[in-house]
């Protein structure tokens, strides 16, 4: 019995293990299975999986995808455009440099001896190299974050020292900056944080505090690099990295492709650097409208441009090219902004004609040189090396004129053929040109332009008459120029206010705030920035805009808190302790007044 009973016992252990080892079901074909296993504990794989990339990548992150291009770019003018002391094309080995009865010492290492703050002599160490391959400019530090550009640069092709003064601020050779003053190189006029830094840094905040005088200066990249022409790249990074939530969500890339937006807008994305001006607002980003963001200079402007509206100085090319019979041309079709190791990154060599039959007929008798000359170049001619930086560099003109001997003869403006004809007597040039030309002065628009900018510079018997008829030019390079210089005449310039293109507005809004301010009060509430500052700064003695004068300078102020023309005029519309402070303000960054 007891045997009997413990087999009943283990079989009843059987059974019952043999029925818990199922899910009880049976199926079918009466086989019975196995149950699911369950699911097996998610392995972590955070350390494998891809990171979100921020706003702002930097290029690095760039290479990991187009690592040609990034490896092209890395030999560049704009990979290079901001170095430490060892990329300064001389070395600072005690070199001595007189400027202005002031004795400069480069050296030795990284540092220069000169007169600082408060007339004292003292040393400054290098620290940052600007500039790679026309003229470099170095930096230093002082107290408060602020960067300053020290008083001697190098030509770079000649390794040569030079006193930048002269021609920074027009000044004549006797000149000397005052002891502390603006002019200084340790003044306002010389800061890097300020006036230098956003067209040699990418994602470049200045960070200048208004009530301590103090610069908390960031950025992302000490370059021109990826983003600052294809804007911020870490919605494109994540568009790819998680495809399902991008590249596979038919969602369009958030990448900006300058080469895909118009020729306008692609060459303004060059524009944020190359054209001369200030930045009334930081934040453009490639597409967006830069004579929204960029107050730039115009024909007005006789230090930059000759009457004919080609570079004097550095213009950085943007208005130049503006103007050209060639236009609308993009600045890509004959640049490489990722670089093709030629000067100026070409797509070709710059005296081959091949760059210019992309469009042109190749027109080998026009030339009227020997093959293989330098004058068969059609740069040669139409676009001849300027000399800017009183004489310490050249830039290529791109306005892409006609040779005039007319406006070199009347207006001293340069010309191809003496480019390479050093020539002392007058119109020797004349007779090939009326040859091989004839009728050249007459079609090139650039005669009359010179002869009617010359005379408003000179402020000859009746020169307004010559400069109405370019209020209503095609070109909004002239009709801007036009409406800037119309500014004291009695010319009505409120049509101007009505023009399609921005730059024309703000040209007209002086000379309208001087007769007719009611006209500009609309523009108090612009979206263009550009337009609202201009129009608040105009308006400030005009009484019943008052309180909306206030808001747009202060608006003009958030932007640019660094600009001591802001608090001054807010210190003319407001009282009490917001004058008080506006005045507080200005002094900081205008010491001397």
């Amino acid at each position: 019995m007891r045997g009997l009973a413990f087999l009943l016992f283990f079989l009843g252990l059987v059974l019952t293990w043999v029925w818990l080892g199922t899910d009880g079901d049976t199926p079918k074909n009466g086989v019975r299975t196995a149950p699911p296993l369950p699911a097996p504990t998610p392995r972590d794989t955070s350390k494998d999986a891809p990171e979100r990339a921020p706003e702002w990548t930097g290029s690095t992150t760039c290479a990991e995808c187009h690592p040609d291009i990034h490896a092209r770019w890395k030999k560049t003018a704009h990979a290079l455009t901001l170095g430490g002391p060892e990329q300064a094309a001389k070395p600072f080995d005690g070199d001595v440099f007189w400027a202005r009865d002031v004795e400069h010492v480069m050296g030795p290492g990284p540092q220069m001896t000169c007169e600082g703050p408060g007339g004292e002599r003292q040393t400054f160490p290098v620290e940052m190299t600007i500039g790679v391959r026309r003229a470099q400019m170095f930096t230093t530090s002082f107290p408060g974050g602020r960067i300053q550009v020290l008083p001697v640069f190098l030509e770079v092709p000649k390794k040569k020292w030079f006193d930048y003064t002269d021609f920074i601020f027009g000044a004549p050779p006797e000149f000397r900056p005052e002891v502390d003053g603006p002019y200084a190189w340790y003044g306002a006029h010389r800061n890097f944080n300020s006036r230098c830094g956003r067209c040699h840094i990418t994602n470049y905040s200045i960070g200048y505090d208004a009530d301590t005088g103090t610069y908390d200066t960031t950025w992302t990249e000490r370059a021109i690099s990826c983003e600052l022409c294809h804007d911020a790249g870490g919605a494109h990074v994540n568009y790819w990295r998680f495809p399902s939530a991008g590249a596979d969500s038919n969602q369009p890339d958030p990448i900006v492709n300058p080469a895909k937006l118009s020729i306008t807008r692609s060459n303004q994305v060059c524009g944020q650097c190359h054209a001369e001006g200030t930045m009334v607002k930081p934040g453009f980003r490639p597409g967006d409208n830069l004579f929204f963001f960029y107050d730039l200079a115009g024909l007005d402007d006789a230090k930059h441009l000759y009457p004919d509206g080609r570079a004097s100085e550095l213009i950085h090319n943007l208005l130049p090219n503006m103007t050209t019979r060639c236009g609308p041309i993009s600045c890509s079709k004959c640049h490489d902004p990722h670089g093709s190791g030629r000067p100026g990154d070409t797509h070709r060599a710059v005296g081959d004609n091949k760059m210019c039959t992309q469009c042109h007929e190749d027109v080998k008798e026009h030339s009227h040189h020997k093959p293989d000359s330098a004058g068969r170049s059609c740069v040669a001619c139409h676009m001849p090396r300027l000399l800017i930086e009183g004489g310490h560099g050249r830039v290529y003109d791109h306005t892409i004129s006609i040779p005039s001997a007319a406006t070199t003869r009347q207006w001293g403006t340069p010309n191809a053929c003496r480019n390479c004809h050093m020539v002392e007597f007058p119109d020797w040039e004349t007779p090939f040109l009326k040859k091989w030309y004839p009728g050249s002065d007459e079609r090139n628009h650039r005669v009359a332009l010179a002869d009617a900018f010359g005379a408003a510079r000179l402020k000859q018997p009746g020169w307004p008459a010559l400069l109405i008829p370019y209020l209503k030019n095609p070109n909004p390079v002239y009709r801007a120029g036009a409406a800037r210089v119309l500014e004291h005449s009695n010319v009505d310039l409120r049509p101007q206010l009505q023009d399609q293109h921005p730059l024309v507005q703000r040209a007209a809004v002086p000379g309208v705030a001087r007769r007719h301010p009611e006209a500009l009060v609309s523009f108090l509430k612009s979206e263009n920035h550009v337009l609202r500052r201009t129009a608040a700064l105009a308006l400030v003695g005009h009484e019943p805009a008052r309180a909306d004068v206030v808001t747009a300078l202060e608006d003009a102020i958030r932007a640019r808190p660094d600009h001591a023309e802001l608090y001054e005029a807010l210190a003319q519309v407001t009282s009490g302790e917001k004058k008080t402070r506006a005045l507080r303000r200005a002094k900081l960054l205008r010491p001397k007044r």
